[in-house]
This record gives structure tokens, sequence and C-alpha cells, in this order.
């Protein structure tokens, strides 16, 4: 008897086309439908299951909505590519690592989260902090505060930024819950529905990418060992009515290259000369492992062109949620006014946190702390690498992101549901493209896993390699 696509339980309360929809989903994630794959039509699949064809045609429809199938007039309904469902809906790793103490996988080696070990944590120094506020501000935590933010933390990091040759006013500091909601605010605040042209990186952070391909047009540059190719860049500027470029400076993902500070200078120029803006992300640029880099914002002197997003999930406590935007006097206005539809302001406790962590010399200290791990955790890597059929593909000087290449012969998404069987974590390459990637190439980040479990990954994963080289 020939098996059915999809079997479907009208006992269950789950719609009907939402159990087809799953099932085609689930069985394309598997890669037991491959890409290209004919699926039965709209009729057959109907006359199989006995039900109403257009309860086939919304589960299709939502699988075409969600990037898994693509119609063919005249010809049928096929499996997409499989490296661009990905961009839709996160990898379960993804959406794992975010979890953190909600869930404990046992004997998996998590190399896809950037939250920093739980030994890194300051545990302590957050409990005493969280003790002194309740004692120190009372009820005061418990109320709204300003949609701007916290004055005093505002006012706090205008004065630290001026070490750094940011010179800002507090008044152009908006606190937001994350770097995401930065990049939120930033959309509504910038696009409209006949300027939404946008530039990103050739591979670039897949949070962004899955953020902007709604509401944005976007262009891409392919990405070079310090920076964007500026001739491509250029190219698109000149051509197109381009709204902004989101870009990430320093160890950025997936990659963990840095910009030259002669490119930095160049991308100030050429969004001053276009007149567009750089909307940058900045959450690692203070994970250095030896000399700091030049901050973007110091260029931009005149306070024209750049907003810039910087968060301390991935140097204090992610848990906390706390980051914020450096923005244009012409912008902070919208961006206020954004945030306060969103969710009016930020937790005043969260913030009152975080403003004693960075007053008491404590977020200093223990930034020093995870730089020397994490310079450590990474040379260990290069001594693993050294005889490993995994090649580094760029020289990291901070941050915890690497980009690997694999085997010529080894298929990345297959390499990947391979490494989930295993209890190894890890982000196919093609997720951090807005089409087709390369498919050789994997990000691995070393946040969050010790030297122990480094080593344990690296066998792991090795063994794969050398047992699915023998099947080629």
């Amino acid at each position: 008897m020939r098996k059915h696509l999809v079997n479907i339980d009208t006992s269950k309360t789950t719609p009907i086309y939402k159990q087809i929809y799953i099932e085609i989903k689930e069985k394309i994630d598997s890669v037991e439908l491959t890409e290209n794959t004919k699926l039965p039509s709209i009729r057959q699949l109907s006359m199989q299951l006995n039900i109403n064809n257009l309860t086939i045609l919304k589960a299709y429809n939502l699988l075409e909505t969600n990037g898994y199938i693509y119609k063919k007039q005249g010809s049928g309904v096929f499996v997409k590519k499989r490296e661009k469902c990905l961009y839709f809906e996160p990898p379960k790793e993804v959406l794992e690592s975010f979890k953190g103490g909600e869930v404990i996988i046992q004997d998996n080696i998590d190399f896809v989260s950037g939250t920093p070990s739980k030994n890194l944590l300051p545990f302590d120094d957050f409990k005493e902090i969280t003790i002194k506020i309740l004692e120190k501000d009372g009820v005061d935590i418990l109320t709204y505060h300003n949609t701007k933010g916290y004055d005093k933390l505002r006012y706090y990091l205008s004065k630290r930024l001026e070490q750094t040759g940011i010179n800002i006013s507090h008044k152009n500091i908006q606190i937001v819950s994350g770097a995401q909601q930065g990049l939120d605010l930033t959309l509504k605040v910038l696009l409209s529905p006949k300027n939404n042209k946008i530039i990103i990186a050739k591979p670039t952070y897949h949070g962004a990418i899955n953020t902007f391909r709604k509401d944005c047009k976007i262009f891409t540059v392919n990405l070079e060992n310090d920076g964007f190719n500026l001739d491509e860049l250029e190219e698109i500027l000149a051509t197109e009515n381009i709204n902004f470029i989101y870009t990430t400076m320093d160890f950025e993902s997936p990659t963990g290259i840095s910009w030259s500070e002669e490119k930095k200078k160049k991308l100030v120029e050429l969004a001053k000369k276009y007149k567009v803006y750089i909307v940058e992300e900045d959450c690692v640029s203070d994970l250095f492992f030896d000399k700091k880099p030049c901050p973007l914002k110091a260029l931009d002197t005149n306070d024209e062109c750049i907003i810039s997003i910087k968060s301390f999930s991935k140097n204090l406590i992610p848990g906390i949620r706390m980051a914020y935007m450096i923005v244009p006097d012409e912008l902070i206005q919208k961006v206020i006014s954004a945030k306060f539809t969103s969710d009016i302001s930020c937790s005043g406790f969260n913030q009152r946190i975080l403003l004693e962590f960075l007053e008491s010399g404590i977020f200093d200290k223990n930034l020093e702390k995870i730089r020397k791990i994490y310079k450590e955790r990474f040379s260990y890597i290069k001594g693993l690498l050294k005889d490993s059929p995994l090649k580094l593909e760029y020289e990291i000087a901070g941050g915890f992101n690497l980009w690997l290449k694999l085997p010529e012969e080894i298929d990345v998404n297959k390499f990947y549901l391979s490494c989930k069987q295993i209890g190894v974590s890890i982000l196919p390459g093609n997720v951090f493209y807005l089409d087709e990637g390369n498919l050789n190439y994997f990000r691995l980040s070393f946040a969050a896993a010790d030297e122990n479990q480094i080593k344990e990954g690296f066998n792991r994963m090795e063994k794969l390699i050398k047992k699915s080289s023998k099947k080629s």
C-alpha cells in the first residue's frame, strides 16, 4: 500500500489544515522531503485524505508564505531549497539558546548561544546590588519611568561614551529592552512604503535578516575580511534610493571579522555623500582581546548619519534585557514616540541595576574576566584546528564567533542535522544569507562552552566528518 504524505486526526483540536502544514513542514525540516520534490496536487491530496480542497489550499498557502514550498504554474507544488526555508523560522537551536535556565539539555554542546557561560554571570554581585537598590530606592522602582529611560543612567552613559571618543548628549540616548527592540524602533522610524530599501552584508546576523525581510527591499554587499566591498556598496548607493545601511563593525556575527579603520571612515563618507543612515548594532565591541577597536560613532563628528544600538546582553547579564540607542537629533523624538507606543518604558528596576553595575566598577571588572577567558578559549580552539578537517576562515581579535569551513564534500545542512543527533548545536552558514549561501560554512560560538565542552564538541564533529567523508 502506498504511504500517504500526511496523516490527519479528526479527534484533535488542532485544525486539519494546521495538521497538514505541521507534518509537511517537519518532513522538509528533517530532509525527508528534499528540495524540488514535487508534492501531490491539491485535488490529489484532498482525495487521499477525503477532505475539502480548500483545506489543502489553506495548508499549502501557509507553507508557501513561510518559505517551505513554491508553486510552478502548470507544473505543480514543489519543496523549496532548504537554505531558504531556514530564514523564515529560526532553527530550534537558536530558540533553545534563549531559554537558558528554563531548559537543561543533558550532554549537549552549545556552539549556538552568544550568552556567556553561567559561571561568568556575576550572580553574587547581582544579588547584592538588587538588595541595595530595593533598600535605597524603595517603591520608586515599581513606578513607570521616563520613556527615554532613567535620566541618571542616560547621563552616566553619555559621560562613559566620551572616554571612547563619542561626544553625545544624554538627550540623544534612548534606553531600550535589548538590541532587538532597538532594531524594531529603527524600522518604525525610518521606513515608509515608498522608502524601504536597505543594504546588509553578505553574510550577516540572521536575526537582522528575519527582522528586515518582511518590510524591506534588501540589497546585499559581499563582506570581506576588513568590512564591506566598498565598490559594490557605492554602486548600489549610486543607483538606488537607499534608506539605511545595516552593519555590525567589530567581531560581527557570523564571521567574527572587524572592519578596518580605513573602511569605517569611508563608510561614513559614503553615507553622508548619498544621504543615507547607518544602523550599527554593537553587542560585542567591548569584548576585544587586546586592543579596543575605534567606535564607528566616533567618526560621525556632526551626529548626522549613524544610529548606534549597544547591548549589555553579551557582556553583562542577558536576562535584564538592557540596551541603548544613540540617535541623531532629527530622529530622537520619533524614536521616543515609537518607544512609547511599543511598551511605554523599560523596567526602572533593571535600569537602576545596570547603573549600579556601571558606577561601582563591577561591570568593567567582570568584562576584563570575560575578555581573558574568551581569548583563552579562542587560543585553545586554534590549537584544536591545527590537525582538524575544519578550517578557520578568519582570524578574530575579539568576541566569540568563528566562521568554520567544512570539507568540500560535506553538505552543511546534513551536517547540521547530524550534529543535532550527536548533541552538538551549531548554526549552518546559509541562515546568515538573504538568499543562497555557501554550503560549506557554519558559525561556531564559544561563549557558552568551556574548554572541556569545546574539546568534546570538536571530537564529535570530527568523527562525524570522517564518517560522512567515507560515504561520499
